[in-house]
């Protein structure tokens, strides 16, 4: 990535670290956009930036994301896992940095996997899944001490694709997916592919995981090696004196 770029529709790869990042929302400020959060009753609007994040590995990588957005008056929208097996949102130094990341100016929503409770070829009553969605909402709202009301869904069932619930707001709604273009960099894609082949949409909605950003571009397998590392040591220091 060309650190001096001007245009984000420009962009042939992208190297996935900090400055880098930094780099592109200067460019979409640049070229006129603005980014705001997800409100059901306000569709965004011309040259708006629907700007989420999904944190699947590392709080802290989403903090040193918020602070760099904060730096420059971005404002997101940061996804938080109720039941992960890398980092238990619960503990108190991650509570500390989930509050942290809402003071910075950024709102808080759930990052709700279906899978924790349903089979993947499974399509549950939208009662049930309301039910599972309020008791996660909870749990989150009462941490960051805020009401909390908008849900991404990690590795969305298609049943959730372009689907509106009453009980909160789904950031995969036809007002935020299909309404508006919808741009990820799930995989570390953007490193070997161009993130915005077709130009830049008059709005839309864009994903991006804290976890895959790190001060050096670290490549996807090795992050996803240290962080199965890192579970498989926290099982067995827990297990190994139960002999």
């Amino acid at each position: 990535m060309t650190e001096s770029v001007a245009d984000p529709a420009e962009l042939t790869t992208v190297e996935y670290r900090l400055d880098s990042y930094e780099t592109l929302l200067r460019s979409f400020q640049a070229a006129g956009y603005e980014f705001r959060g997800f409100d059901p009753d306000d569709p965004p609007d011309s040259q708006e930036i629907l700007l989420r994040h999904d944190i699947d590995l590392s709080l802290g990588r989403a903090l040193a994301m918020a602070e760099r957005e904060r730096a420059l008056g971005v404002q997101s929208t940061y996804c938080v896992l109720c039941c992960s097996p890398v980092y238990t949102l619960t503990r108190p130094q991650n509570v500390r940095t989930l509050q942290r990341i809402s003071d910075l100016g950024h709102d808080i929503a759930l990052h709700f996997d279906t899978h924790t409770y349903w089979a993947a070829d499974d399509q549950p009553n939208p009662d049930s899944v309301a039910a599972k969605v309020a008791d996660e909402l909870e749990i989150v709202s009462r941490l960051v001490g805020e009401t909390v009301s908008t849900v991404s869904f990690h590795i969305p069932p298609n049943w959730v694709l372009d689907h509106t619930f009453e009980s909160f707001t789904n950031t995969y709604a036809p007002p935020f997916f299909s309404e508006v273009d919808y741009v990820s960099d799930s995989g570390q894609k953007w490193h070997a592919t161009e993130p915005f082949p077709d130009g830049l949409a008059d709005s839309f909605q864009l994903l991006v995981h804290p976890g895959l950003w790190h001060t050096d571009h670290q490549p996807m397998a090795d992050i996803v090696e240290n962080h199965r590392s890192h579970a498989h040591q926290l099982v067995d220091s827990y297990f190994d004196p139960l002999g």
